[in-house]
């Protein structure tokens, strides 16, 4: 048994049932794509809301918070980043070679896009520098259509 749920079956090359894997072994493709299509879409809407949101609160201009309304392409490689900035975590990774990451970001064939979110603790000077890091990053030319800090 399982958490209580009784016996578990067994599949060749799999090991445990899912009691999830029927219901979506049962899902088309054409369905499970139309879900991605759909989240993908409702997530860049939500990104470029908070986004111009954000703007607006601080100070940008009706230009700039309108261009923000229009970033990112659903169709694309979007991943995300959301926890808390600490120096153990290593979020700035990816800025270890930032013209390797403008690189990929920019590849017109396989177009990838970056949405990060969080926050340093208030006395956690060295997480504040490596958000600092990563604004800075993000307001150069190349590096802005292509990711969102949040």
């Amino acid at each position: 048994m399982i958490f209580g749920r009784g016996p578990v079956e067994r599949t060749a090359g799999w090991g445990r049932q899912n009691p999830w894997s029927r219901t979506f072994a049962a899902v088309s493709d054409t369905k499970l794509w139309q879900f991605r299509t759909a989240a993908s879409k409702t997530l860049v809407e939500y990104a470029r809301e908070r986004l111009s949101l954000d703007m607006t609160a601080a100070g940008a201009s009706s230009e700039e918070v309108e261009a923000a309304k229009h970033l990112f392409d659903p169709n694309a490689l979007t991943l995300g980043f959301a926890r808390r900035f600490a120096t153990y975590k290593r979020p700035n990774l990816l800025l270890h070679d930032p013209q390797r990451l403008l690189r990929l970001l920019t590849d017109s064939q396989r177009p990838v896009q970056l949405i990060i979110a969080g926050k340093a603790h208030p006395a956690d000077q060295a997480g504040q520098a490596l958000i600092h890091e990563w604004t800075h990053f993000i307001r150069q030319p190349e590096a802005r259509p292509h990711v969102i800090f949040l």
